[in-house]
């Protein structure tokens, strides 16, 4: 791993904090703190197919979700289900976020034709990263953003609910224990 990606807590700080804070609008059943199966639909690597993205597209979602969230000591995005995830939540979405990460992907084909001649898979980590750090940076400073900045917006919130209601990310990452029953209940304690 290249040494300006050391650790999963450094990528994020570069993309910027993510909270798992479902802020798009799919079913209850679609999170894992809500289901007692604790699972995202079957990985599309595993056999099962994208229910909207084609298989170049699917490549490109899961690549980016798992620069969002890499593979450290714990799985990361693709290892959580995250692709598999989002393509779900996007299937449901057909009115603008369908359009919105069709636009995204041509977007960042056509970006990286333009610095490299080539796909946007085809161009090394580096060069992926020079071409989602900026808009990072936009979505996070810009409440009016380009459909480019929307669409990283989209894919890293999504990335971000996807992985911490997954099992490894909820529960293996965070250490998520579930409801549990409290011995005492410690009052407030006054800050000074």
């Amino acid at each position: 791993m290249p040494s300006y990606i050391s650790d999963r807590r450094s990528l994020l700080k570069i993309f910027g904090a993510i909270g798992a804070t479902c802020a798009y609008p799919f079913a209850s059943d679609e999170l894992l703190g809500q289901t007692a199966e604790h699972k995202h639909p079957k990985s599309a690597v595993e056999g099962g197919a994208p229910r909207y993205f084609g298989k170049e597209d699917f490549r490109t979602i899961s690549r980016i979700a798992e620069l969002i969230i890499p593979e450290t000591e714990t799985p990361g995005a693709i290892g959580a289900g995250v692709p598999e995830y989002i393509d779900l939540v996007i299937a449901r979405n057909e009115n603008q976020q369908q359009a919105l990460v069709s636009d995204g992907l041509r977007w960042l084909d056509a970006e990286a034709a333009r610095i490299a001649g080539t796909t946007f898979m085809e161009l090394t980590e580096h060069q992926q990263l020079t071409i989602l750090e900026p808009l990072c940076k936009q979505a996070h400073e810009h409440p009016t953003q380009a459909r480019n900045v929307q669409f990283f917006a989209l894919i890293k919130g999504l990335t971000a609910d996807g992985y911490y209601t997954s099992k490894i990310g909820l529960i293996d990452e965070l250490g998520y224990k579930g409801n549990m029953a409290m011995e005492s209940f410690p009052g407030c304690i006054p800050e000074h």
